[in-house]
């Protein structure tokens, strides 16, 4: 009998680029991330995408994931830069597989938060399947290889945010006071905070109430006020195996 596991990915995109505009389709939607699986073949059989939405209102757009590995130990070049057409190179021979996920992949019943498994939809929705094997011993754990994934914007995907810092912020607390738009609609447990000057604020230990918000830490960085807040992984990334 198989054995199944899974794997996420939260790759980050850069507080500034959130804010500087909406992604077009066909534009870098986050370039390669890494993630280890068992030496040898492993078969994807689902993916799953968990993606956040523009100031906590959903969106559901088309994305195409790429898989790719390291040859003697050298990692794929970039796909290019993130907010833009991927115009990178020195990847081509790195390469090994492709996903798609639709639109109509989505489901509809969530407000703020949209999320979508490869093949439960119709139109041009497909489910994968396809061996991933990695450059032998390139993997973080022995017995594991390392396989990277991209992906592109299949759609004008907009993360903006309009949840402002109110009180600047102080590298003496853990509180984060906000303002504009709520906290409570934009942000959860375990986010990674920065700022649209990509100023690192911390991660999210509790979201206390639309304005108030409570870190693991205290406050990394000094954050004046009116600067917007981004969670720097807008895209989860899930993917189910079979051994």
């Amino acid at each position: 009998m198989g054995k199944y596991f899974t794997k996420t990915v939260k790759p980050v995109v850069t507080a500034s680029l959130q804010a500087g505009s909406t992604m077009a389709s066909g534009d870098v939607l986050f370039d390669w991330a890494s993630f280890d699986i068992p030496r040898g073949s492993n078969k994807l059989i689902g993916l799953t995408v968990l993606l956040r939405g523009t100031n906590g209102v959903r969106q559901e757009k088309a994305i195409d994931f790429y898989f790719a590995k390291s040859i003697a130990g050298v990692a794929p070049g970039s796909l290019g830069t993130l907010s833009a057409t991927a115009d990178g190179a020195r990847y081509q021979n790195h390469l090994i597989g492709a996903a798609h996920i639709d639109t109509t992949d989505f489901k509809d019943s969530l407000d703020i938060m949209s999320v979508a498994s490869t093949g439960y939809g119709g139109g041009n929705a497909q489910t994968p399947s396809m061996i991933l094997e990695g450059d032998i011993n390139t993997g973080t754990n022995v017995g594991y290889d390392k396989i990277y994934i991209a992906a592109l914007a299949g759609g004008a995907l907009d993360f903006r945010s309009t949840v402002q810092v109110s009180t600047e912020t102080a590298t003496s607390t853990t509180a984060v006071v906000v303002k504009t738009t709520s906290a409570l609609i934009n942000f959860a447990v375990g986010d990674v905070l920065h700022d649209e000057d990509d100023l690192v604020i911390g991660t999210i230990k509790t979201v206390d109430s639309a304005t108030a918000i409570t870190l693991e830490e205290n406050c990394a960085s000094v954050s004046a006020v009116n600067k917007d807040l981004y969670n720097i992984n807008p895209v989860t990334v899930i993917m189910n195996f079979e051994r």
